[in-house]
This record gives structure tokens, sequence and C-alpha cells, in this order.
């Protein structure tokens, strides 16, 4: 490979590890987790408007679901795929 090493790249290559410390700060967010770089892309992507419905979506939804417990404290970048449910949810809303 590239020489990079396994916490750069996840174990054996696969995803990224991000750190859960190393995170943003977003007004009235508690549980979102997402990394000053994972943030300025999806906000590139998305546009701020778009993102800060998302953003507070995701926020209800670890506060109040019991499912959302497993995620809660963990980086949540995957929860902003294009075709995944927050996006679409905050594209209606």
């Amino acid at each position: 490979m590239s020489g990079s090493s396994s916490i750069e790249n996840g174990k054996k290559g696969g995803r990224p590890i991000y750190n859960a410390q190393i995170k943003i700060s977003l007004p009235e967010t508690e549980l979102v987790i997402l990394t000053p770089k994972q943030y300025d892309s999806l906000l590139e992507k998305y546009g701020y408007e778009l993102m800060d419905k998302a953003v507070k979506i995701l926020e209800n939804w670890l506060k109040t679901s019991p499912k959302s417990e497993k995620y809660r404290g963990k980086n949540n970048y995957a929860h902003f795929r294009s075709d995944g449910w927050v996006i679409n949810t905050a594209k209606i809303g």
C-alpha cells in the first residue's frame, strides 16, 4: 500500500477511524459528532440550509430513539449519505 498506518485507514486499510474527541461544536447540538473536515465536505456537498436541517433531524433521533443508542458517542458521518434517510428527510422537510 502507500505506507499509511492502520490508524489512519482503519483495520487492514478499511474505513478510516475517526476520533470522537476531535469534533466540531454546532449550536444546539450535543450528540452529532463530525470532524471539521467531514463537516466542511458535507457543507460543500449539501449547502448550509440542508445540512442544518439534517443535523437537527439526526440530533433529535439520537436523543429520542431507543434504536439510536449504539450510535451515540460515535462519529456520525455515515448518516449523511446522499441516499440516506437523514438527508432525504431534510430534503422533504
